[in-house]
């Protein structure tokens, strides 16, 4: 565990109880943010490197003044509003579609069926907007989302322990035995996004794990899933059934793209739709809908005489894409 110094805690512990006034405008700016975004001390002190003691006194307990260096805070402050601005350009709220409705569909299938199955749909089509839609409604669902850092047999067992909010009990090392006893007969169904990152023992753990609980497992993935499962005869004659996410582009959701992320289409809408639904059928879909439409926001901020059509080809001119947006 790599050991992190917190300045603004050993200030005051050398004594150092000095208020200094803050900047209140951007004090502001970051109290609304934690209003209206769901942030919380905690998550915004992890952002910035502090602890959250040193959010909470500087945006409260001192009122518009802050015992310690408040200038370093307030530049850590400042880089997480730019930061948190740049990934705003792409923010898309989740809406049902097409593609969340055949999640829905598939998970539901496997929970009552009570097998394991595997979803398979390609990059960017909307798998895990879709997985985290139906956790919204179903919070007994146990989510787990994996990435390359944690994606071996131990990071999968942490992974369920935190996500099913069972106590952590060592019983001599098995650990993932007594998280089997305790989840046993739930029917608590665990939703793995992007299990094809998993590795080999990780999802024998998994399937082990289904065994001794009977619990539904829905893994989501794309073909290298599949080809994981058929590399081991034993795992995929367990697996009781594959379903195929089918891309659907529709002209609602297109549009929901653009009015997310484009603040005045001014009259483009109908050419935009057309840019975007060639984006949306082709590698990456609709992450590629997003990336695109955010580079051209950032596109125009230089070149305000552009149109939005000819900031989204310039845009498009600069990411990777092996075919050509029509003029």
């Amino acid at each position: 565990m790599i050991n992190q110094s917190h300045p603004e805690k050993e200030e005051r512990e050398a004594g150092d109880v000095k208020l200094y006034p803050c900047d209140e405008r951007l004090r502001a700016e970051i109290l609304d943010l934690r209003g209206t975004n769901a942030w919380t001390n905690n998550s915004l002190a992890a952002q910035i490197g502090y602890t959250d003691a040193v959010v909470s006194q500087y945006l409260g307990v001192g009122g518009n003044r802050y015992a310690g260096n408040v200038k370093r805070v307030e530049k850590k402050f400042m880089e997480f509003l730019r930061d948190q601005r740049l990934s705003l350009d792409a923010s898309v709220a989740s809406i049902a579609c097409d593609v969340s409705r055949q999640v829905e569909e598939a998970i539901e299938d496997i929970r009552t069926s009570k097998q394991i199955g595997a979803v398979l749909g390609e990059p960017g089509i909307g798998k895990s907007r879709g997985i985290h839609l139906y956790c919204a409604d179903h919070e007994l669902a146990i989510p787990l989302f994996v990435w390359y850092g944690e994606r071996n047999a131990s990071s999968a067992e942490e992974c369920l322990f935190k996500s099913a909010d069972v106590a952590r009990v060592k019983r001599g090392g098995r650990e993932a035995k007594v998280l089997a006893e305790k989840m046993a007969g739930s029917n608590r169904i665990i939703i793995v996004d992007d299990a094809h990152k998993l590795t080999c023992p990780a999802l024998q753990l998994l399937y082990d794990f289904r065994d001794r609980t009977g619990l539904p497992i829905a893994l989501f993935g794309d073909h290298r899933l599949i080809e994981k499962l058929r590399n081991d005869p034993q795992r995929l004659s367990r697996t009781g059934s594959v379903y195929t996410l089918k891309l659907k582009v529709t002209e609602d959701l297109i549009e929901h793209h653009i009015r997310q992320i484009i603040p005045d289409v001014n009259g483009e809408m109908a050419s935009l739709k057309k840019l975007c639904t060639t984006i949306a059928r082709e590698a990456g879909h609709f992450r590629s809908v997003q990336m695109e439409l955010a580079r051209a926001v950032r596109l125009k901020k230089g070149c305000p005489d552009w149109s939005w059509c000819e900031a989204v080809r310039a845009a498009h001119t600069r990411l990777i894409r092996d075919y050509e947006l029509a003029a």
